[in-house]
């Protein structure tokens, strides 16, 4: 956080709910984007940045759009690479050069393939190439080099007089991608698992999801269990014990589990087992995650 540039540092979910506060000031400064503890994202109000940019040929100078668009290109977490038509740097901002530990006069006018000797260019500079020759804009996802590993969103376009290159560190993004592949597969895993079910509610212990295997167990459709009190679901004799557990759950973040009845009772007269846990999010507390199913032999109520 020391060395983030100068602008303002909100949470994804505070701009999500301020948007309206935030993008106005984003008029004035930067607006940095902290998800998970890190910056990877900045807000910047698109008009000034067109404004800016169309002073490009103005002549340098503290209150020259130039100079004021330099500024605010090194605010921006984002690499940021500007070619002439030779693949020659004409422009790059503070990321790009803390990156590859350069100055700006070091690498101005030095073709841009010499800059990244030593990194993996390859992919990059061929793509630079295609949109040279199709003029169609190419993105894709490169690993950089080097402890710890990084993972960078690229995009390549052509560019007023030139090409520009945008490099995001994404790693934090990518490994979200590759838990939402786990969690998905290991849902996909129990609703094959016969007599298993699953579903989630809310911090007001309102259910907010099941799976097929839960609404054929309650005996009903899932849009009508979807929107119901967690405890509704089981029989009076146990609504009190499920509803004590489920608030210490939300109150203190105590899993539990249990044998209880369900509303209506099964027609095979089994109870089912429950068992829940805490749903965690960046903020705290977002509610819980359950499962139950029927209940294994040998186990007493």
């Amino acid at each position: 956080m020391d060395d983030l540039p100068p602008g303002q540092v909100v949470t994804a979910t505070a701009l999500i709910r301020h948007f309206a506060v935030h993008s106005r000031q984003a008029m004035g400064e930067p607006i940095h984007i902290m998800n998970h503890g890190h910056v990877g994202l900045t807000l910047l109000a698109t008009d000034l940045f067109q404004r800016l940019a169309s002073g490009r040929q103005c002549s340098s100078g503290p209150d020259h759009p130039e100079t004021q668009l330099d500024i605010l290109l090194d605010m921006i977490p984002t690499q940021v690479i500007l070619t002439d038509r030779d693949l020659k740097l004409s422009r790059i901002n503070l990321a790009a050069r803390r990156r590859f530990g350069v100055s700006e006069k070091q690498v101005l006018g030095v073709p841009l393939a010499q800059m990244l000797a030593g990194s993996d260019s390859h992919s990059l500079l061929r793509a630079l190439e295609r949109v040279r020759d199709t003029g169609i804009p190419e993105a894709f996802e490169q690993n950089a080099a080097g402890p710890p590993p990084l993972v960078h969103r690229v995009q390549a376009a052509a560019f007023p007089g030139g090409f520009a290159v945008l490099a995001d560190e994404i790693a934090d993004r990518v490994t979200l991608r590759a838990q939402d592949a786990r969690i998905a597969a290991y849902e996909d895993l129990i609703d094959r698992l016969p007599g298993l079910a699953r579903g989630t509610f809310n911090v007001r212990a309102i259910v907010t999801d099941i799976s097929p295997a839960l609404a054929e167990l309650v005996g009903t459709e899932k849009s009508r269990v979807v929107g119901t009190r967690f405890a509704t679901l089981f029989g009076a004799s146990n609504r009190g014990t499920i509803s004590d557990a489920v608030e210490e759950l939300l109150t203190v973040g105590k899993p539990f589990g249990m044998a209880a009845a369900l509303v209506g009772g099964r027609p095979d007269g089994q109870t089912v087992w429950v068992n829940a846990a805490p749903l965690l999010s960046a903020d705290g507390q977002a509610g819980g995650v359950f499962m139950m199913g029927t209940k294994p032999v040998g186990i007493s109520s």
